[in-house]
């Protein structure tokens, strides 16, 4: 399973397209950083800009810039691509002579693209806290959504930590719905297609999947402790779900070739 994992993780970096993506989030990055820095005031609803942006709050409104392009382009992609190059390459056969169960090819393309979506974020995270401790304004204390107490720097810091923590759960819900179109598409450019258009189909039809769009309110409003319950299933399910249905459609689906 190590090897399973070790070589997936490679043959997505190797991809040439993977790194012209990260190249592409950490451009967006400064350029957002630079934005910010011109206009400094952040929202926690993609609304109302009445945040003051400083030292110690920067990054979490960063990510806010950012987001859109790894939801809608960047992580489809990279998903995608991983899920479906067996097909693509014509070397499905192969696993049925590889001494491994099924199911681990499956998982082994879950936690190489849980890896990479991690680094991926944490790319934004680095660049944007460094950013704000340089350029921003410096501040001792900060305030963040609907918490009453004030943060110091270490305490400001552990809340954007939990924060992309978040958002890496975000994430992981789009990499579900990857795996399950991933294996019932061959074809990749459908494929991509395919997962932006069921992120648009479920946050605009059901009030339950919005964290699939406004997914730095969810982050926010989590931490703040107003968020409802339904959400926060709704985010589980769909992981648990999407991986659950990806290896039983991907095993079905080894019988059929």
């Amino acid at each position: 399973m190590k090897r399973l994992i070790e070589a997936e993780f490679q043959r997505i970096w190797i991809n040439k397209k993977t790194r012209i993506l990260l190249m592409l989030i950490i451009l967006d990055t400064i350029l957002s950083c630079i934005f910010r820095l011109k206009c400094p005031s952040g929202s926690y609803d993609a609304k109302n800009y009445t945040v003051a942006l400083n030292s110690l709050n920067f990054s979490p409104f960063i990510y806010q810039e950012v987001s859109l392009i790894l939801l809608y382009i960047v992580l489809p992609i990279i998903f995608i691509d991983s899920m479906n190059y067996e097909q693509i390459a014509g070397a499905f056969r192969m696993y049925m002579i590889r001494p491994y169960k099924k199911y681990e090819f499956m998982i082994s393309k879950w936690i190489s693209l849980v890896l990479t979506t991690f680094i991926l974020i944490f790319v934004v995270f680095i660049i944007s806290t460094i950013f704000g401790y340089l350029f921003m304004p410096k501040v001792s204390t900060v305030t963040f959504y609907n918490i009453q107490h004030k943060f110091n720097a270490s305490g400001a810091l552990l809340y954007i930590v939990k924060f992309y923590m978040i958002q890496l759960l975000v994430l992981l819900s789009i990499l579900s719905i990857a795996s399950i179109i991933s294996v019932t598409i061959s074809n990749s450019v459908i494929s991509i297609l395919s997962v932006i258009g069921s992120i648009a189909i479920l946050t605009h039809f059901t009030n339950v999947f919005e964290f699939l769009w406004r997914n730095v309110k969810y982050g926010f409003y989590t931490l703040g402790h107003t968020v409802p319950a339904s959400e926060h299933i709704a985010v589980l399910a769909l992981i648990v779900c999407g991986l659950v249905m990806g290896i039983v459609i991907w095993i079905k689906k080894d019988y059929l070739y």
